[in-house]
Parts: C-alpha cells; structure tokens; sequence
C-alpha cells in the first residue's frame, strides 16, 4: 500500500464510501500484519506487542477493495500466565456500528477458547474514561493495566450479540 494513503484518523481510502461496504472479519495475514503496523504508528498506537510477539494473533475488518477498517491483537503465547489484549482500533469512520465490540468478542473467544481466564489489557484512562468505567460496572475489569475475566467478558459478547465460531472466520459484516 502506497504511504501516501495513509491519512491520521482516516481508513486508507480505496473508492467505497465507508458505511456502504460489507467488510470481512478475519484473521491478518502476513501483509496485513504489516500494514496494520504501519497504520498503528500513523495513528500514534503502539504497535509493540505486533512487531515483538510474532505468534500474536491479528484479527481485521477486511474492506472489499484492500485496506482495513479496524483491528485487534491477542497474545496467549508468549506469556502464557499473562495473555493480553492490545490495539483494538476502528476507524472514526466505522464507528457506531458495533465493529470495535465484534473485534473484542473475537478476543474473549480466542483467550477462551486458549484456556485463559484473565486476560491483561492496556488502557489509556484519559482517552477511555467512559469505557473503563463500563466495564468496570460490567463486572469483567478488575484494575490500568487492566486485568480482564475473560468469561464473564465473553458471556457479556455472547448476550449482546449471540454466539461466533472463531473457527469461521472469515465472515462477512454487514450493516
């Protein structure tokens, strides 16, 4: 992907106005595992645990003609007493349409279906005030570092919007 496409606050646009696509749900392959780097950075996200876990897993919302709408990564591999959640994002775009809690249900799926009981988010107060306090009275976050109830996390996905069989992907997000 050209760098010039690459605009902060902004899914590389590729010629379909954003709301009006059906987007694929699926796991990163190793050229998107790039570019979600590269666009972590232009958003100022860390993209740490992407470029030093390499057994991390990636999950994104695929857009039809190439490019991404949004992502998240888990790690139960690489310290398995302390898997993690990190960079979920959506697009400002893609927002409001329940993408970034679909990418998180992929996560407590994952973690669960890993075995993992808690799960370690990083979480910036200032910037997530509002969703800290969610799901903190949601009963699933504990502590910033977050420590996450993986259960009770997907138990919260499953009753908000059924279950998903991770072992599907990919799968096809309609609004």
């Amino acid at each position: 992907m050209d760098a010039t496409l690459l605009q902060r606050g902004r899914s590389p646009d590729l010629g379909i106005r954003p709301g009006e696509e059906a987007l694929t749900l699926t796991w990163a392959d190793a050229r998107e595992r790039e570019l979600v780097i590269r666009l972590a950075a232009s958003e100022g996200r860390q993209a740490m645990s992407l470029r030093t876990a390499p057994r991390a897993k990636l999950v994104v919302l695929r857009r039809p003609q190439g490019g991404i709408a949004g992502w998240a990564g888990m790690d139960a591999d690489s310290d398995p007493k302390r898997p993690e959640l990190f960079s979920r994002y959506v697009y400002p775009e893609y927002r409001g349409r329940g993408l970034a809690a679909l990418l998180e249900h992929i996560c407590w799926a994952y973690l669960d279906a890993r075995g993992c009981a808690t799960a370690y988010m990083h979480m910036e107060v200032d910037s997530t005030k509002d969703l800290f306090k969610r799901r903190r009275a949601a009963g699933y976050c504990r502590q910033v570092v977050v420590a996450v109830d993986v259960r009770k996390g997907l138990a919260a996905s499953i009753a908000a919007r059924g279950p998903l069989d991770i072992d599907a992907l990919p799968i096809r997000v309609l609004r």
